[in-house]
């Protein structure tokens, strides 16, 4: 700090016995006041602690002079104050050394200005108290001394506030050629000028010969430079003028003065002015090149191709973007037509007329929207690309600039969604969307040419054989391979379609306008499809053998949806399975309306489970005694509308849709919380209940944890629960049978043979079931009295029950001589209406109690059947 003030001191110091060297009023005041430029410069610079060296430097400038001590210390106090004042002002204005701007020049002049007011003030008051200058010369003294001041401070202040190391080397650098400069100036400033403005007699106009190197300057080394010119101009001149010779000497020294000011302030104004406009040139400049730059950063950056074209149609701009999509390096195709480069040929003529066209009228229709076409690459492959076209035509070049991306992926995306939205991801086919967009095309255009169409429902047999026992993705196999001989079977243009699972959908167009003839062409083709299919498949390392069942409906016109249309098929298809399988058949009206009734039951079946319509009845079981010691549980369905439907009516629909499991379910259940009813009523205690087990329920997985779970749920003993099962049921996977059978048995619930006899029961396996009873068919026991052959039947089974150790319960027993013959033969248990029809709870318990029908200990039979 103490060095920059003894810098300021120093430079004030000499600035200032410089300036008095060329005195004007008395021996204080000068015609150019350089100290005070400097003092603000410093103030700006090192802030207002540089007050005090400017202070201590003024007085010392003062006394030096021979100005009394006084004088000396009252001259001084402005020194200072007006340069605070200038440097406040500029500073609280946002002022800008580098006078770049407009502004910064105006609020230069106007702050020097401002605060040279007050130092000539200052200084002129002191020389007055001092007596150092009479009262008529004070208006000159001060305008003077502010004159002198201002431009002072315009001259140096310029070059300090922008002094830098860099401008100061350069300076010193070239400090020989400034010398040698400023000499042959002063001397061509002393004699030529002279010599000129003799001859002339001018004396302003010769001035601004200086104006172009002034301009020169500020130009080649801006407000620094300039500012070194004109100073040195301005100190030759003043000493030039104070030896009575130079460019501004005049006989009439205030005509000198104000000239000289004149040309100082307007060659430092002129300078500044060029400082700013060139500024502004360059900041012009360095905004365009920022501007280019970053255009080129953004050019070159872009994802997408960028090529411009010149009103010849040959390339001019071509991005890195763009080398990477078309496969060319730029300067390979710079210069060169677009159309040969990346328009494919087909399209070249199109292209050149369309911007042939532009050229000539400005048409615009291309331009400004989004379109999509076909390129070419380098190596002559095409591919699609989105173009967007602009121009500069607005602006005098003919120039046209695409913005080209490469959307081959976007349309392979596209495809990929449409495939997935229209088509069977396996094989290929159309899926059920498709399929129901075709048909109502087909419908339409049958309508339009009243020829014949054909729907066919295509269902393959057993599918889901291969899919347990070999896998799903044989499954696949299978499900590719049928699609594709399918397609091999129909024209190109019938749609081969797969609705879902292991079902497809043909739709044959255009057969024929009569009915019959259209029906030989679908039949044909049908027989074509199942001779196809029947053959064998090479599934991997396995061989197949598989067949379908196909359903056909025959459309003429749109008098039916496409909806129906489908439905209509698809009956046709079930009955063709109902007819045995690989084979086919046309749609049937009445089948069509029983399979309706049939989803219809279905879904009520749904509704009955929901709100608990179905009803437990029951029927006794007797033995020789008439005696009863079991119940054999039958379910009713109250429905709302049909009223009591019995089994019969509904329980096939059941075992169809699979609610037979659920259904089961709920027998069983309520027949264990029933059994565990009875244990506190000593009428009923010992009761058992018989419950028909259908085959979907009985293969279930879990169906023995179920009846495990359903025990301990309700507490009931399982030592009074039968389950009923058929001969089919057991025979269809006897070893599965068996395990679960003993599984059951073990926990103490029984089993029983039902219907006995009307099956293909082998006695081999029929010993290895943990069965406690036989239950012959009622169809037996009906004519027994009356046909010999069901009575050698009925001997048969009770004998081969007897030697199994079975129990035998004749069912269906309707008459007194069925019972006697029944007694005969050795069976000693019965249910039919002669003993009792289906009942409901309360009549089967009032039956018990009212006939007091207890088991007693001794009571053998009971005992067996225990």
């Amino acid at each position: 700090m103490l060095g920059r003030m003894l810098t300021v001191y120093l430079a004030y110091l000499v600035a200032g016995k410089l300036g008095l060297l060329i005195p004007y009023v008395g021996s204080h005041i000068a015609l150019i006041w350089l100290p005070t430029g400097i003092a603000i410069a410093a103030i700006l610079r090192w802030g207002f602690i540089s007050v005090i060296p400017i202070y201590l430097a003024s007085f010392t400038v003062n006394f030096l002079t021979g100005a009394p001590l006084l004088l000396s210390v009252q001259m001084s106090i402005g020194n200072p104050i007006g340069p605070m004042v200038a440097a406040t002002l500029l500073q609280h204005f946002d002022f800008k050394s580098a006078l770049d701007r407009m502004r910064d020049i105006l609020l230069l002049l106007v702050s020097v200005s401002t605060g040279m007011l007050i130092t000539a003030s200052c200084g002129v008051l002191a020389l007055v108290m001092g007596g150092a200058i009479g009262k008529g010369e004070v208006l000159q003294a001060w305008l003077i001394w502010w004159l002198g001041d201002s431009v002072g401070a315009l001259l140096i202040l310029p070059l300090l506030l922008n002094l830098g190391r860099k401008e100061a080397t350069v300076f010193w650098r070239y400090r020989l050629k400034i010398l040698f400069g400023f000499v042959i100036f002063s001397v061509f400033d002393w004699y030529a000028f002279d010599f000129l403005k003799a001859q002339t007699g001018q004396l302003m106009w010769l001035s601004f010969l200086l104006l172009p190197l002034v301009i020169w300057a500020a130009m080649r080394y801006g407000i620094s430079g300039a500012s070194v010119v004109i100073l040195g101009v301005s100190l030759s001149e003043v000493w030039a003028m104070a030896n009575q010779r130079g460019l501004f000497f005049h006989a009439d020294m205030h005509q000198s003065i104000f000239s000289l000011w004149i040309f100082m302030a307007t060659m430092m104004i002129v300078a500044m002015m060029v400082v700013v406009l060139q500024a502004r040139h360059k900041l012009s400049e360095t905004a365009l090149r920022d501007s280019e730059s970053k255009l080129r950063g953004m050019i070159n950056g872009a994802l997408d191709a960028i090529v411009t074209i010149d009103e010849q149609g040959c390339i001019i701009e071509f991005n890195p973007a763009a080398e990477h999509i078309f496969g060319y390096k730029r300067d390979s195709v710079l210069g060169r037509n677009l159309a040969e480069v990346i328009i494919p040929p087909d399209m070249r003529k199109m292209h050149m007329e369309g911007h042939e066209r532009f050229v000539k009228t400005g048409n615009q229709n291309m331009f400004g929207r989004r379109m999509e076409l076909m390129a070419m690459r380098a190596d002559g492959t095409e591919f699609p690309v989105e173009l967007t076209i602009t121009s500069l035509s607005d602006q005098g070049l003919p120039y046209v600039t695409g913005f080209i991306r490469d959307i081959t992926e976007k349309k392979r995306a596209e495809q990929d969604i449409r495939n997935l939205a229209f088509f069977d991801a396996l094989t290929g086919l159309p899926n059920r969307r498709l399929l129901m967009d075709r048909l109502q095309q087909a419908l339409a255009s049958s309508s339009r040419t009243q020829k014949y169409g054909v729907v066919m429902f295509i269902d393959l047999d057993n599918f889901k054989i291969i899919n347990d026992s070999r896998g799903h993705d044989y499954g696949d196999l299978l499900l590719i391979e049928v699609a594709r001989r399918l397609r091999s079977c129909v024209r190109l243009e019938d749609t081969v379609s797969r609705l879902s699972g292991d079902e497809f959908v043909l739709i044959l167009e255009d057969l024929s306008l009569d009915v019959d003839q259209s029906v030989i062409e679908a039949r044909t083709v049908g027989e074509k499809i199942l001779t196809a299919i029947y053959q064998s498949y090479r599934l991997k390392d396995v061989e197949y053998h598989n067949s379908c069942s196909i359903g056909i409906s025959l459309f003429c016109g749109n008098q039916i949806s496409v909806e129906e249309l489908l439905k209509r098929a698809d009956t046709a298809m079930y009955q063709a399975k109902a007819s045995g399988r690989n084979t086919l058949q046309f749609h049937d009206p009445q089948m069509q309306e029983a399979l309706e009734r049939r989803m219809e039951l279905e879904s009520q079946l749904r509704v009955a489970l929901l709100n608990q319509q179905f009803f437990l009845l029951y029927q006794p079981q007797v033995d020789a005694a008439r005696k009863v010691f079991c119940a054999e549980v039958l379910l009713r369905w109250n429905h709302p509308g049909r009223g009591w439907l019995s089994p019969t009516e509904f329980i096939a629909t059941a075992e169809e849709s699979g609610l037979i499991v659920a259904i089961g379910h709920w027998v069983l259940f309520h027949a264990c919380l029933q059994l565990k009813a009875w244990e506190s009523a000593e009428h009923s205690k010992d009761i058992q209940l018989a419950v028909n087990v259908s085959a979907r329920q009985f293969r279930q997985p879990n169906f023995v944890e179920e009846i495990r779970q359903m025990l301990v749920q309700t507490g009931a003993n399982p030592e009074l629960l039968k389950l009923e099962l058929t001969e089919s049921i057991v025979l269809d996977n006897m070893a599965e049978a068996i395990l679960k059978m003993q599984e059951l048995r073990g926990i103490g619930v029984r089993f029983a043979m039902d219907d006995f006899g009307t099956g293909y029961s082998s006695l081999a396996y029929l010993k290895q079931l943990p069965l406690s009873q036989i239950k012959i068919d009622q169809s037996f026991v009906r004519d027994i009295a009356t046909d010999p052959n069901d009575a050698a039947i009925v001997q048969t089974i009770i004998a081969m029950s007897s030697t199994l150790g079975l129990n035998v319960i004749a069912e269906g027993v309707e008459t007194e001589a069925q019972f006697d013959m029944l007694q005969q033969y050795g069976c000693r248990q019965f249910q039919g209406f002669l003993f009792g029809r289906p009942m409901v709870l309360a009549e089967l318990e009032s039956m018990l109690d009212q006939d007091g029908l207890l088991f007693s200990d001794e009571y053998s039979e009971n005992n067996d059947l225990r």
